[in-house]
Order: structure tokens, then C-alpha cells, then sequence
């Protein structure tokens, strides 16, 4: 892909009108286009070249880029600029199944840990889930389920534990994006997040495991199909 493919692949991504800082408009092009396999990897990006071509400095391009190295979906490699690494079907295969031990281990630890009022919260977001999925809005059901994983992770009160998750983070966020996608998929992973309020409130432990188990594999079955479906391998 050269630097006049890339731009025009790009601009389908660019949404001008957002009211944000440029940086951020074009990171998210930028990200949407890399993991969806708009922009494959091993594309090289040539900041210089591209900000020509855009039309546009390159500090917001310079500064999306380097987000997107902190998340290890872009290289920087001295000599040769930046290289596009995207995210394969091995990369989703390696994500899930590291997630499976440590959002697990994650459930159990919180459960032990959580009170009433914690407990009370979840069900809330659980039922603000549904209503978001009922109207429709997508975006509100992705940021309620990372908002469902959050409190997860802060109950389990393991900042090591949460140190580990951190750099899987960007994956974990692209492969609810791809799940969120087909409305049934939606309406089951609730009901899914549903068990897992109910097993890790009123146990046993061996339950939380199952259907946590249950869910990630269920997610990664609909990720791998989008993503072939969308050509990536």
C-alpha cells in the first residue's frame, strides 16, 4: 500500500466534523482502518509523505502514531519509519486464551472481595446495558461492558494482576467492537454478563469459572468469524 493508497483509505475513516482535538479524529481513522484490515499489515507509513497528502501537519499524525505504538498495533523501527503490525486471527486465538486465566482469576478474586453495594452497582449497570441495547446504541453497550470488566478488575484489588491486563487492553477493546457488532451477539453477551453477576454473587467459585469460560469462548467464536468474514487471517 503506498502513501496515496493509504491517504484514501484513510479519509473513509476521517470524521472532520467530530468536535475533537485533530490528534484524536485521526487516531481513531487510523485504529478503525488498522483493525478492521483496511490498512494490512506491513505497511509502511511515511509521516512526511502522509501529512502531504492529507493536507494536514505532522504532529496530530506523529502523535496518533505513537499512541498506536503504545498499544503495539504500529512499529517504530529506525531507518525504515513506522510498520503496521495489525491484528491477526493469531493474535485473537493468543488474546482470548491468556483472557480466559486472568479475567477468571479476576472474577473469583472480586467476588470474594465484594459487598452488597458492590453487587448493587453491577446489577444497575447490568440494567443500564440492556436499555442502552434496546435503543439501539451501540457505543453505549461497548462502553457499558468495559465499564462491567472495570469494576471486575478494581473489586479484585490485584494492581499486579491489573498491570497484566493493561497491555491487552487495546485487543480486548477491538475484539468487543468486532463482538458488539451482530445484535444477537449483543443481546446474549448480556446475558451472559447476567450469569456472571449471579455466579459471582452467589457462587461457587467453580460456577464463576465456567461461565466466565463459557462467555470468552462464545465471544472469540463470533470475533473469528468476523474477522475472517472481513478477510483477515
Amino acid at each position: 500500500m503506498n502513501t496515496d493508497e493509504l491517504m484514501l483509505t484513510l479519509c473513509e475513516f476521517l470524521d472532520m466534523t467530530r468536535n475533537a482535538p485533530l490528534k484524536n479524529v485521526v487516531y481513531d481513522a487510523f485504529r478503525q482502518a488498522i483493525t478492521s484490515g483496511r490498512i494490512p499489515a506491513g505497511t509502511i507509513i511515511n509521516e512526511k509523505q502522509l501529512s502531504q497528502a492529507l493536507h494536514i501537519s505532522r504532529t496530530p499524525i506523529r502523535s496518533a502514531l505513537d499512541q498506536l505504538a503504545s498499544e503495539q498495533l504500529v512499529e517504530r523501527k529506525t531507518g525504515s519509519g513506522i510498520t503496521v503490525l495489525g491484528v491477526s486471527m493469531h493474535d485473537a486465538e493468543e488474546t482470548f486464551e491468556i483472557r480466559v486465566v486472568l479475567e477468571t482469576l479476576a472474577a473469583t478474586k472480586a467476588a470474594r472481595n465484594m459487598t452488597e453495594a458492590d453487587f448493587e452497582e453491577m446489577r444497575l449497570l447490568l440494567e443500564e446495558g440492556q436499555r442502552l441495547n434496546a435503543a439501539g446504541d451501540i457505543q453505549g453497550v461497548l462502553q457499558n461492558w468495559n465499564d462491567f470488566n472495570d469494576l471486575i478488575y478494581k473489586k479484585a484489588h490485584s494492581p499486579r494482576l491489573q498491570s497484566i491486563l493493561e497491555p491487552l487492553q487495546a485487543y480486548t477493546r477491538y475484539f468487543r467492537n468486532v463482538s458488539a457488532k451482530p445484535d444477537l451477539r449483543r443481546s446474549k453477551a448480556l446475558d451472559e454478563h447476567w450469569g456472571i453477576y449471579l455466579a459471582m454473587r452467589f457462587g461457587p467459585e467453580e460456577k464463576i469459572e465456567q461461565v466466565v469460560r463459557e462467555h470468552l469462548a462464545n465471544s472469540y467464536t463470533v470475533v473469528s468469524k468476523e474477522m475472517s468474514n472481513c478477510g483477515i487471517r
